[in-house]
């Protein structure tokens, strides 16, 4: 049965299917039942209470999504007040598991020509392109300003551009870019097809794109059940490898190959994630020590290749 809502109910945006009466995992209090003002405390922080929109399955791709979901206006409103992202966790750690995905991108790509990264955040990957690559220009499209001046930081010295609107990318030039990252931005996105088109612009023949997404598949996911920290409002939708190349093939992409992540945390932070999932609370000060940790959560890393970067 599907749930009444005010929020609308949309196709599946991958394959524009009719979205199916069932829902695969619901929350205990849906927040498509739930008004707007009312959501808003549960937007930020994945430990609160399970407050997210139901997800379906399309039966003909596989994506999961939630057919019910803010529209744009209400998006801004929320990403304008928004955190540096996993600001409870300590910047070293971040560091380190950014580091990791730099690595494979620098692995597989020149890091030439100019740059492109689609929420940056602070700056954790892009410092590594900044320090390590040999690009010519970055073009940065980061929503929150209130993460602007960390991200200057980051970057400083480097030809960079700060941009606030992601859609049409319409200050970096036409086949201009040879590397671009999207690190935990498909799943925040309610339409990834026409940003991924927007994107496929700005490629040169050749350019990597390299892409950091939670793997719904994982065996974290199908232990957890709803209580999955990634089933969240900031996710309109989350994927596993065959939606995610499904996704990339449909906007014009070439998959180039999906790689497991090591996250870095502090033991203590993993404690209390993991006492929090199950509905127990640990006094922040307790989580706040011990040594850092690396261990695949189940997030996954892809690369892939325009397949006619200039065909827009």
């Amino acid at each position: 049965m599907t749930p009444a809502t005010a929020y609308g109910e949309r196709d599946c945006p991958l394959c524009g299917r009719p979205a199916p009466a069932a829902r695969e995992v619901v929350a205990r209090r849906p927040a498509e039942t739930m008004p707007f003002e009312a959501l808003v405390p549960y937007w930020n922080g994945f430990f609160k209470e399970r407050v997210f929109f139901s997800y379906a399955r399309c039966p003909a791709c596989g994506l999961l999504y939630a057919p019910a979901y803010f529209d744009q206006e209400q998006l801004e409103t929320l990403y304008a007040q928004m955190p540096p992202n996993m600001d409870v966790v300590p910047e070293a750690a971040l560091r380190k598991t950014q580091r990791g995905y730099f690595k494979v991108l620098a692995s597989h790509a020149p890091l030439t020509g100019g740059y492109l990264e689609v929420g940056p955040d602070v700056g954790l990957f892009t410092e590594n392109c900044v320090r390590d690559g040999r690009f010519n220009t970055h073009w940065l499209y980061e929503p929150n300003r209130a993460v602007w001046p960390a991200l200057e930081a980051a970057t400083a010295g480097a030809d960079r551009h700060i941009q606030a609107e992601i859609s049409g990318f319409a200050k970096t030039p036409d086949a201009s870019v040879g590397a671009a990252a999207l690190i935990h931005v498909l799943d925040h996105l309610r339409e990834p097809l026409e940003r991924l088109g927007d994107l496929r612009r700005t490629l040169a023949d050749g350019a990597t794109v390299v892409i950091v997404t939670h793997d719904e598949s994982s065996p974290l996911r199908r232990a957890l059940g709803s209580r999955w920290p990634a089933f969240c409002l900031q996710h309109p939708l989350l994927y596993n490898r065959p939606s995610l190349n499904g996704l990339l093939k449909a906007a014009g992409y070439a998959p180039a190959g999906t790689w497991r992540t090591v996250n870095y945390f502090p033991v203590g932070f993993l404690a209390k994630q993991t006492l929090w999932a199950v509905g127990l609370r640990l006094d922040s000060a307790q989580a706040a020590g011990g040594p850092t940790v690396g261990l695949e959560l189940g997030n996954i890393l892809t690369l892939a290749h325009p397949q006619c970067a200039r065909s827009l």
